[in-house]
């Protein structure tokens, strides 16, 4: 029974506490006793576990449970989230030891979101661990301890930089969890443990009390079991409280046949199709297109530099040029390359990503949603990205997949195809419409598991 119920999506556990067959504090209780017995790689998703405060929030859950006064569904839910949001009490040290030196003795207050999520009583149980800075897609981390992917056999990457986020959920030591995506940082560790994670459209989440990376492109999202957490997690961070709809008879969904999709091995090929037949038998409307714009920005940002390099390195300059031997060197590298790209090339290449938008937007005049796949490759071993040049080539690659939601603002949201496995499938929709990219996410995924 104990394990039994630390397997549950968050949807299943509510149920299981409105209905009174568990109370808040016993739920926690099972938590903590989950990460207790975990294995040492298991552990490293969590940077630091906050068991007294949560004691404290589960029992005054359960007089709620009592009073018959919940505050939402998710109330006394256990919860991860990324160690880049402050918690009062415990200010944020974004995987970084000179973070930690800097913030330590610092008197934070909530994030915004932990104020929201307090609100409707769920409860932080651990900070999740994260690529330094925040600043990496492989989510491995040479300043702090970190979790090796809990997924897959032996020592494979994890994905990042919401990586203990995704392994924590994955793991059990909570039904669901919060990260940060500036370039794919919640959909790459979601996709590498088979996970669902979302990035909604910019701002519709608070960022106060997050320490940045790139204002212009950080969002905050979830990392679930399932979509329909998503959805129930997504309504209350973001205080949107919309009500689902279908929207499958009245949706068109585009393929996008010449992205990722053709840099699969073969017989992921196979997958992902199977996949996409199954919708071709439902009321959807499909049809295959091709968006070169997603190629070209990449071209543009690998050969003029990266605008969140460039947003990254002048936010944290002053803190981190006399003291960058002590950064992970594949996160000092890639602040180097935000210093190397001058004013004029960052304006002239955000004008050319915002004339590649606008084209984008185009698509949307005839088709609501993108589908394609998440990531092109399964997570690389640890030993073979400890070597520079494959680091800089896998992450590379990763990012290069995920990061056009960020730089176009799509709302964007990462989901299996296949059970105990990495192949994801992502589906995009226009900025704000965040609900509608959920709802028919979770139809989807409804018929790819009937």
């Amino acid at each position: 029974m104990k394990n039994y119920i630390t397997k549950l999506s968050a949807h299943e556990i509510g149920t299981l506490l409105s209905e009174k067959k568990i109370d808040p504090v016993n739920l926690l209780e099972l938590f903590i006793e989950n990460y207790k017995n975990a294995p040492e790689y298991t552990k490293n998703a969590v940077s630091r576990v906050l068991k007294k405060d949560a004691l404290i929030q589960a029992e005054l859950s359960w007089k709620r449970q009592k009073e018959n006064r919940r505050l939402s569904f998710f109330d006394g839910i256990p919860t991860g989230w990324k160690d880049v949001i402050d918690i009062e009490n415990y200010p944020a040290f974004g995987g970084s030891k000179l973070l930690k030196k800097l913030r330590k003795n610092m008197k934070v207050k909530d994030a915004q979101i932990i104020s929201t999520a307090k609100e409707k009583g769920i409860i932080p149980l651990f900070k999740t661990s994260t690529v330094e800075f925040a600043f990496g897609g492989l989510g491995v981390n040479r300043s702090v301890k970190y979790g090796k992917n809990q997924m897959q056999k032996g020592s494979y990457c994890p994905g990042g930089s919401s990586s203990g986020s995704a392994s924590s959920v994955f793991s059990n030591l909570v039904p669901i969890a919060v990260g940060t995506d500036t370039a794919g940082s919640i959909r790459i560790p979601s996709c590498w443990h088979g996970l669902v994670g979302f990035k909604p459209t910019y701002n519709t989440i608070s960022i106060e009390g997050v320490i940045p990376l790139a204002k212009s492109y950080d969002t905050v999202g979830t990392v679930c079991k399932n979509v329909k957490d998503s959805l129930f997690f997504y309504n209350i961070l973001s205080e949107k409280n919309f009500i689902y709809s279908s929207l499958k008879k009245r949706s068109k969904i585009a393929i996008v046949n010449d992205f990722i999709l053709p840099d699969l091995e073969n017989k992921d090929k196979l997958i992902f199709n199977d996949f996409l037949n199954k919708l071709n038998n439902y009321d959807f409307d499909i049809q295959a297109i091709e968006v070169p714009e997603f190629k070209i920005v990449n071209k543009i940002i690998e050969e003029d530099g990266g605008l969140v390099n460039y947003e990254a390195w002048h936010y944290w300059k002053k803190y981190i040029k006399k003291d960058i031997s002590m950064i992970d060197k594949n996160v000092a590298s890639r602040f180097l390359i935000g210093k190397n790209m001058s004013d004029k090339v960052f304006y002239e290449t955000k004008y050319k990503i915002n004339k590649l938008k606008k084209k984008i937007y185009t698509y949307f005049k005839n088709i609501d949603f993108l589908i394609l796949p998440t990531l092109s490759i399964k997570p690389p071993k640890i030993k073979e990205v400890l070597d520079e040049k494959k680091y800089i080539f896998y992450n590379n690659l990763v990012l290069s997949n995920t990061r056009i939601a960020n730089l176009f603002n799509l709302p964007a949201i990462t989901f299996p195809v296949k059970n105990n496995y990495w192949l994801s499938c992502s589906i995009l929709g226009k900025e704000n419409k965040d609900k509608d990219v959920l709802s028919i996410s979770q139809e989807i995924e409804s018929i790819n598991y009937n």
